[in-house]
């Protein structure tokens, strides 16, 4: 998990993250934590992240059907699969809302093909801080 050292926490950062699909779980997105020096009388802490997931989108580039596989890897390392080989047809794309689902700090997204087949995904999500917070030592 990635940690980013800033003044703030997050609040409202809109993005997006692009990869090729490989035949091999892949990381979409890994959501960070973040480290906040310290600032006067207010002590240096770490804030964790939520990812507010938007929509998926994999365009299958190919000249055959692909099939895609997405699962969630939580803080334990424990795989939960979401969607189990897709079919998207070539020169097709698919849109998968994740209905603004939330990721936590140190949970990652992750994809792939069956085969390496020419597919690209593109991720829509905002961050936001989470509530709680750690006060480091």
């Amino acid at each position: 998990m990635a940690t980013i050292i800033t003044p703030r926490p997050p609040l409202n950062l809109f993005n997006v993250s692009r990869l090729a699909v490989q035949s091999f779980w892949t990381t979409i997105l890994d959501t960070p934590n973040y480290s906040i020096p310290a600032n006067g009388p207010n002590p240096s802490r770490t804030v964790s992240a939520v990812a507010l997931l938007t929509s998926l989108t994999i365009s299958n580039n190919g000249t055959g059907t692909i099939q895609v596989s997405m699962q969630i890897l939580d803080s334990t390392n424990t795989a939960w699969l979401v969607l189990n080989k897709m079919s998207i047809p070539p020169n097709d794309f698919a849109v998968i809302e994740l209905g603004k689902q939330n990721l936590p700090s140190a949970d990652r997204l992750q994809i792939k093909t069956e085969a390496f087949q020419g597919a690209v995904a593109m991720l829509s999500y905002v961050l936001n801080q989470r509530e709680e917070f750690t006060v480091l030592s």
